[in-house]
């Protein structure tokens, strides 16, 4: 099994979660109440995500990404996790409000600071692309087979971004290369090619990364 994806497609509106965040990716704190969608575009700005990898947009659905079966380690906005902690393929919830239909939902993961956010010159690294149906537990379906973080020694933190892309995927094209997801431009990535196969970011998550030897 690749990983399953429960998709939940909710009518009504979320029970709210406020999410404080911080410079560093280590002072993470969530905490209830306020605007939940809200809550995820002032953290994807803070984390300068919207901007560097995607154009600001309105979330429509929630993903929360988890890796490990025993012991889950969830993605949360900005938490920090190990490179020997993402190694497998994640599973991940994804909670949509106000959805009755969609051609089709994506999944990516990108690193837009390869090598180092200092020296993004690889940037940004195509880590996975994968479909599935609008199904609850469905297989996912690799388009780009899974590539685990690997932050290189002495590169700092990485953000590594999971977004959920909206939109027809029966015949998606594969990126050339990893590297810039195939643009041969530094910097270009995920947005080039999601604007290139008509694809709509509906949602955002991410975590910081780094190699134990800085």
């Amino acid at each position: 099994m690749l990983g399953v994806v429960r998709i939940l497609i909710v009518l009504l509106i979320l029970a709210s979660l406020s999410i404080t965040t911080a410079r560093d990716p280590e002072q993470m704190v969530l905490k209830e109440g306020g605007d939940t969608f809200k809550s995820v575009r002032d953290a994807l700005k803070t984390a300068e995500i919207i901007d560097d990898v995607i154009d600001d947009f309105e979330p429509k659905c929630l993903i929360s990404p988890y890796y490990g079966q025993k012991k889950q380690r969830e993605v949360a906005l900005g938490n920090t996790l190990k490179p020997s902690h993402t190694k497998e393929i994640p599973q991940m919830t994804i909670l949509c409000t106000n959805v009755s239909f969609t051609e089709g939902l994506t999944i990516i993961l990108t690193d837009p600071d390869a090598p180092s956010r200092d020296n993004p010159k690889w940037s940004e690294m195509c880590h996975w692309i994968a479909i599935f149906p609008p199904a609850p537990d469905s297989d996912l379906k690799p388009v780009v087979q899974y590539k685990p973080p690997g932050p290189p020694e002495k590169t700092g933190y990485h953000r590594y971004v999971f977004l959920l892309l909206e939109g027809d995927n029966s015949n998606l094209t594969v990126p050339e290369d990893r590297q810039h997801w195939g643009t041969g431009k530094e910097g270009h990535g995920v947005r080039d090619w999601a604007q290139k196969e008509g694809l709509k970011v509906i949602g955002a998550n991410f975590f910081y990364g780094r190699n134990k030897k800085q």
